[in-house]
């Protein structure tokens, strides 16, 4: 169904811009902005849509602002060929993260179709959350609480586990998140830090790294 509370301003000028969106946004301040937009429609679909009414509004759209996540969108709604004749009019697609996973950008270069994501938003939080992962599984910290809450008489001894100092760890990929990482490992861990990336020259590794050289 489309939420009718998301559709604004039903009486529109004719040079009216159509944006529509599939089950949420990452944050309401966006359908707040364009809300105070005379000339801005926004609709908003849900994966059980029917094809009657999801049609119109792929038809008229001139921007898809699209989830980052495959699994979290229906299969029609991906940004594909298929998606692309049904849109006509369509001029951008915009991701909600900096992943564009349900969009093929292929398709879109050649129906002439922008895709833009938002890369670099929360810089600490998803390396910060990388990382403790990592830490999580190498000291194997879930480890206490399910052997203590299985059994009593458990020795503390067999749930140690190791230092990260000196340490090498291994990353792929140079990105945002990645290279926040290395930067965390090198300089507050003191790890030796083995990095890869294709896309990189040696003098785009951003230098956290490099005096513990380079994988590749």
């Amino acid at each position: 169904m489309v939420s009718r509370t998301e559709s604004s301003h039903q009486q529109c000028s004719v040079n009216n811009k159509r944006v529509f969106y599939v089950k949420y946004l990452a944050h309401e301040i966006y359908a707040d902005i364009l809300r105070a937009r005379p000339d801005v429609r926004l609709d908003r679909l849900e994966n059980e849509s029917p094809e009657e009414t999801f049609a119109p509004i792929l038809s008229a759209a001139h921007a898809y602002q699209i989830g980052a996540a495959r699994d979290e969108l229906a299969r029609h709604f991906h940004v594909d060929q298929d998606l692309l004749r049904r849109a006509p009019n369509l001029l951008i697609v915009s991701s909600n993260g900096a992943g564009y996973d349900p969009v093929d950008v292929e398709a879109c270069t050649e129906a002439g179709v922008l895709v833009v994501n938002q890369s670099g938003a929360m810089p600490t939080r998803w390396p910060n959350t990388r990382w403790a992962c990592c830490s999580h599984c190498r000291n194997g910290s879930w480890r206490p609480t399910a052997r203590c809450g299985a059994r009593a008489n458990v020795s503390r001894n067999a749930l140690i586990g190791t230092e990260a100092h000196g340490k090498t760890i291994g990353i792929v990929g140079l990105g945002n998140v990645g290279r926040r990482i290395a930067a965390l490992c090198h300089g507050l861990l003191g790890m030796k830090v083995l990095a890869y990336d294709p896309y990189l020259t040696a003098g785009e590794d951003g230098g956290a790294w490099r005096r513990e050289g380079r994988a590749g």
